[in-house]
C-alpha cells in the first residue's frame, strides 16, 4: 500500500508542474515548445531560448 502511495506522490509532483513531460519530450524529440505569458519558447535538453519567426521577431502565442 505504501509503495503505490509514494508511486502516486512521485508521479503527481512530476506530472504536475509540466518539468517531466518538458524534459522528456525534449530529450526525445530535441525540442518542446513552451508558452510562457504570451511567448513562445524552446526547451532543450541542454537549455531555453525565445522562439524567433522567420522575420527574426519573438514569437507569441
Amino acid at each position: 500500500m505504501h509503495r503505490i502511495v509514494l508511486i502516486f506522490a512521485i508521479s503527481t509532483l512530476l506530472g504536475g508542474c509540466g518539468w517531466f513531460e518538458r524534459k522528456v519530450t525534449a530529450n526525445i524529440t530535441g525540442h518542446a515548445v513552451t508558452c510562457v505569458e504570451g511567448v513562445a519558447y524552446l526547451q532543450f535538453p541542454s537549455g531555453v531560448t525565445v522562439q524567433y519567426d522567420r522575420s527574426g521577431r519573438i514569437k507569441t502565442c
